[in-house]
């Protein structure tokens, strides 16, 4: 015989097998929101623009302690730029040349005299030098005007020959930087008179 409690627990357990009845009740479930994607990606931006702006602060910070390195003057960045065309003789096409000849008297000239020769075109130049003059001095105005004629025949004559007039424009080149390196640095040294 079996106990009356365990018939009980037998009992149960073959209603379960069967399946719940249809009038009998659930059991009762909360429903909550599922968790939302945007609230990690908020948290996730968050993070990533903070730690951006911590890098970033400590950039500046290493930057602003590293010490300025002493910028080279106009005239020896121009002798190195005038040096390298010199070397690159051959690798470039006269015009080029030409033009990279010109550029760099032109930012030397700007750096030193303050000129604005560096936003001009040839043309626009020789027509401020016929009629108001510039502030380079007046010897190294002749030799600009003269090197700029060359160098515009070169750049845009597309004559045969245009390789062998490179080489005299280097030398035009170098003489007009000379030239104005001396001029800049003999008034730079002379004294002011006493009276």
């Amino acid at each position: 015989m079996i106990p009356a409690f365990s018939r009980t627990i037998l009992a149960q357990a073959k209603l379960q097998e069967a399946g719940p009845s249809p009038d009998e009740l659930y059991d009762i479930v909360e429903l909550a929101p599922a968790t939302s994607i945007w609230r990690i990606v908020f948290y996730s931006l968050l993070t990533l623009l903070l730690l951006a702006g911590v890098t970033l602060i400590a950039w500046y910070f290493l930057k602003s302690r590293r010490p300025v390195a002493a910028k080279d003057s106009p005239v020896l960045i121009a002798q190195r730029q005038l040096r390298d065309l010199e070397q690159s003789e051959g690798e470039h096409d006269p015009n080029r040349y030409a033009l990279a000849l010109s550029e760099t008297l032109k930012d030397f000239l700007a750096a030193t005299f303050a000129d604005p020769v560096r936003y001009e075109t040839t043309q626009e130049f020789l027509g401020r030098l016929s009629r108001q003059g510039t502030s380079l001095p007046p010897a190294a105005q002749q030799e600009l005007r003269d090197f700029l004629i060359a160098a515009e025949e070169v750049k845009f004559g597309n004559a045969p020959g245009s390789e062998a007039r490179t080489a005299p424009l280097l030398q035009k080149a170098k003489n007009l930087l000379s030239l104005c390196n001396s001029i800049n640095s003999g008034s730079g040294h002379k004294q002011p008179r006493r009276g």
